[in-house]
């Protein structure tokens, strides 16, 4: 039995200058061909966002905004789980802030040809010498469980793609998946940033029943054990 591919590109860091600021923001455009799982049901986008000083509440010294979603003619599906100070949607754009320790969002998606959106991260270091994390995961339910999809991340996270920031100009790592993961994605490659403004397709289309979405605390687990193991 063949097991579905899609490859993916992945953007690594375009660094942007604030006017006035004293850091930078990253800036970068994910595009994941999605093609070969079109229409099929299962699959869920997955954002975190750990704040290294590990207090709760968080200092709330870093945000990351998603915007510009295109399914490329999917659609996003059920409703977002929103953990910590996340906000929003995929069809209208997702905020995390980390005003939590751990800050989470989940929601399902119908795969269409491609998924893409823009990454817009603040890059304040955090003053206790761990480094805020920031990490994208695709999750895959089973019909009995929800997991990331195995990933050759070097923290063991599971990430496709993520960001401790450690500098001013932290550098984004992206990862392909693992062997006997249900998705094989490609080595990752280098585009502009889209401009500004909604994109074709962020808009929601109406869609299936909510993603069953359950083992979240095993997510968090995941997640906070790349976080530990980040570089400071």
């Amino acid at each position: 039995m063949n097991t579905p591919r899609f490859f993916a590109t992945l953007v690594l860091p375009m660094v942007l200058a604030w006017a006035g600021a004293a850091h930078a923001n990253l800036v970068q455009l994910v595009t994941v061909n999605t093609n070969v799982i079109s229409g099929l049901a299962g699959y869920a986008i997955a954002f975190s966002f750990q704040d290294g000083s590990g207090l709760v509440p968080g200092d709330s010294n870093n945000t990351a905004t998603l915007s510009n979603f295109n399914f490329g003619g999917g659609s996003s599906a059920g409703s977002p789980v929103l953990v910590g100070g996340a906000t929003g949607s995929l069809g209208g754009g997702v905020v995390l802030t980390d005003s939590d320790f751990s800050n989470l969002f989940v929601q399902g998606f119908t795969p269409g040809s491609s998924l893409s959106f823009a990454l817009d991260l603040t890059t304040i270091v955090d003053g206790s010498g761990t480094p805020d994390f920031f990490g994208f995961s695709i999750l895959f339910n089973d019909g009995v469980n929800t997991n990331p999809l195995p990933t050759l991340d070097d923290l063991g996270g599971d990430n496709l793609l993520y960001v401790n920031i450690d500098s001013a100009n932290p550098a984004a790592a992206v990862f392909a998946t693992a062997a006997g993961s249900q998705v094989a994605l490609d080595a990752p490659g280098l585009s502009a940033p889209p401009p500004p403004g909604p994109g074709p397709g962020q808009l929601p289309e109406p869609g299936s029943l909510p993603l069953l979405l359950v083992g979240l605390a095993g997510l968090f687990g995941v997640v906070r054990r790349g976080s530990l193991s980040a570089p400071s």
